[in-house]
């Protein structure tokens, strides 16, 4: 007997046994409430988990998790992508079912039932907490839910907004958990995205560890936490909890350090632990093959509810289906990279990937898909092939895509403008290696190494040109390195290749400005009009500013507020036209209106808000309140040296010199350096401190 043949009666015989044992059989008694979590932990690799062989031991409460669940060892998902991903495990369908195929340009049609929907109709609470972006209410993924909290918080003034941390996450749910009924016919959803890039676990989880395998560990100490926190409500035994992964990650295998372009083991297949109420077949491994299609049919199986629709999964606890093809896909390339798409198909004995150039892998014997076997074994490759197309639906291209969207899922590494079209596109495999060069070259960007990065950038807008992040960031380098005409010249090509990209036009209107040649970067700026109303009103604002025309600037401003009343960025840009025309008491107000939409929002603090408070509060001869206000600007960004002169006159003006000479030592202790010590002899000069400012100038302290 041969050993694949073996393995098959191995594998229906364990199915066998998980059937006769499997507590979701109906004549088997369960709970009358049966309280039901998903926990999902983005981002992980089943092979850094210990349930799963990892030696790392960073999963010790996952393991002991799985100890009183039943570990599926090959589970799939159907997609590398956050969004499209968590739609299939929430509606048990297919990305081409669902018509949800990337994180940006599709949400989840009102017409499919969710499995929060379907258990809120019998009587379920159900209350989720995220923690992307990616996954905001306004994909639709909330629907169904009595409370989705996708609300993101910043880390630093720096911070997207694009993720929260984890923890914040779990403090979401179980404040919502509290005030649940009391019953407990619970549903609750916890997001977490520690593994996901960049990978910055806390301290205390890095020691000894890959940046990577940090994150994993951070991810399951709150996962520990929240099934402590289970236990602690009297919820955990009766409980079906189902932990997953959406994705896994390249982490380098096949030349992709991250995920969403290949479909290769590492990106698909995914931890799935799931346990039953009362323990039932606790530590149970099952070999046959699951997929995250089977989540919801599971549950509902479970639970007794019939799905108003037919779902592409089946219930994990259900009889074997022999022969089982399990579908995934990435159109990730196509559309954001121009690269060609990828759909696969596994089976017990194959893995195989449709490319331009075939790929066949016999993964129970290569693991880590080393060796594609496509040539030696084509007639399994051209039958796996004709299977494959006979599954695929026509592609449904996205919709709208809000730029301020893309610009924030570009915070979280998805690099790439949407496109539709098709085309003789160029297979991944042989392109790879631009992304590992492009976030080399993002990394000198935004470290300001510029002259670093311009040979990079030159030879990425040669060798891959259809990414237009690589012309963007050319003429940014070319420009920030004294080189304003080449920028032109780079933005001008940019926008032969992606005909009304709006970062290009818009940019080159910035650049257009700063030379002096207003009428055409006001052209340009309009040419966005389309594609960005809001952006490119702003830039029309910016120029007519330049060009000292108020009333013009206002109107345009006025129009971008209409558009998006909530944009801070453009509110601040109604509070300088204020400002140039001395309306303080209108600038005062438009910064207060700013102020609650970062207050009510969680947004960063702003950059300069507190200390154009403090000058408008000077304007209206409330001194008391403008120190208050640039006082709070050295607080909240240290390095502001114009704050801290204003306040340190302020003070003095005020009669309290002693103070103010404090401030201006606090300054330079915060801030070493010349120009700290400028800034303090500058404002000594102007408070009458002359002795002091002299000293200071001729290297002595103050």
């Amino acid at each position: 007997m041969n050993r694949s043949r073996l393995r098959r009666i191995i594998a229906i015989a364990l199915g066998g046994l998980i059937l006769l044992a499997c507590p979701a059989r109906r004549e088997e008694k369960l709970p009358a409430d049966v309280p039901v979590f998903l926990i999902s932990v983005d981002t992980l690799r089943s092979d850094h988990v210990g349930a799963y062989g990892s030696k790392s031991g960073s999963t010790p409460n996952i393991d002991r998790f799985a100890k009183d669940a039943i570990v599926y060892e090959h589970a799939f998902s159907h997609v590398p992508q956050t969004l499209p991903s968590h739609a299939t495990i929430l509606t048990g369908l297919l990305p081409q079912t669902s018509g949800v195929r990337d994180n940006i340009g599709y949400v989840v049609p009102e017409s499919v039932p969710t499995l929060p929907s379907l258990l809120k109709e019998n009587g379920y609470a159900t209350g989720a907490a995220v923690s992307s972006y990616v996954l905001r209410r306004a994909t639709g993924i909330s629907r169904g839910f009595d409370s989705f909290d996708d609300e993101l918080e910043y880390k630093s003034a720096l911070d997207t907004n694009a993720e929260r941390n984890g923890e914040r996450t779990l403090a979401a749910l179980e404040r919502w958990l509290d005030g649940a009924a009391s019953s407990k016919k619970v549903f609750g959803f916890l997001h977490l995205y520690e593994p996901h890039a960049p990978y910055t676990p806390p301290p205390e989880f890095a020691k000894g560890r890959s940046p990577y395998d940090g994150e994993v560990a951070y991810a399951d100490a709150i996962v520990g936490h929240f099934l402590d926190d289970l236990k602690r409500r009297g919820l955990y035994d009766d409980a079906l909890i189902v932990f997953l992964s959406d994705h896994g990650e390249g982490l380098g295998d096949h030349g992709e350090e991250e995920h969403g372009i290949f479909l290769y083991r590492e990106a698909i297949q995914v931890p799935l632990i799931v346990k039953v109420p009362r323990g039932a077949n606790a530590g149970t491994r099952v070999p046959r093959l699951a997929a995250l299609t089977d989540v919801m049919p599971s549950i509902l199986e479970t639970l007794g509810i019939a799905s108003r629709a037919k779902l592409d999964g089946i219930s994990l606890f259900g009889a074997r289906k022999d022969g089982r093809r399990l579908y995934a896909e990435s159109y990730y390339a196509r559309l954001h990279l121009h690269w060609h798409e990828l759909t696969s198909l596994v089976t017990d004995d194959w893995h195989y990937i449709d490319a331009p150039r075939l790929e066949l892998y016999a993964w129970p014997a290569d693991p880590a898909e080393s060796r594609n076997v496509a040539e030696p074994n084509r007639r399994t490759a051209f039958a796996l092939q004709h299977e494959l197309a006979a599954m695929i639906k026509p592609f449904q291209p996205p919709s709208h895509v809000d730029l301020e969207d893309q610009r924030k899922l570009a915070a979280l590494g998805y690099i790439g403008s949407i496109a539709t079209g098709g085309g003789d596109y160029p297979d991944p495999k042989d392109h790879i290696q631009y992304i590992r060069l492009f976030h080399q070259a993002d990394s000198l960007m935004t470290a300001h190494k510029y002259a670093e990065a311009l040979p990079l950038l030159v030879r990425l807008t040669r060798e891959n040109p259809s990414l237009v992040e690589e012309w963007l960031f050319l003429a940014d380098a070319q420009a920030q390195t004294g080189h304003a005409t080449e920028a032109m010249s780079t933005l001008r090509e940019a926008i032969k290749r992606f005909p009304g990209h709006p970062n290009a036009t818009l940019t080159l209107a910035l650049l257009l400005m700063r030379a002096g040649r207003y009428s055409e970067a006001a052209a340009h700026a309009e040419l966005a009009l389309k594609q960005d109303a809001v952006l490119a009103r702003e830039t029309l604002a910016m120029i007519a500013m330049t060009r000292g025309n108020l009333a013009e600037a206002r109107e345009q401003i006025d129009i971008a507020i209409g558009l998006a009343p909530h944009r801070t960025t453009t509110l601040m840009a109604l509070e300088t036209i204020q400002r140039k025309q001395s309306d303080w008491s209108g600038a005062l107000a438009t910064l207060d209106r700013v102020a609650d939409e970062v207050t009510a929002r969680h947004l960063p603090p702003i950059r300069g808000m507190e200390s154009d408070r403090g000058e408008a509060l000077l304007h209206l001869q409330r001194s008391e309140e403008a120190a208050a206000a640039f006082r709070k600007e050295t607080e909240l960004f240290p390095d502001d040296l114009p704050a801290w002169g204003n306040l340190a006159v302020i003070l003095a003006v005020e009669g309290r010199r002693n103070e103010a000479i404090q401030t201006l030592r606090d300054a330079m202790q915060k801030n070493p350096g010349k120009a700290a010590r400028q800034m303090a002899i500058e404002s000594l000069d102007a408070i009458g401190e002359k002795e002091s400012a002299q000293r200071l100038a001729k290297g002595g302290t103050l």
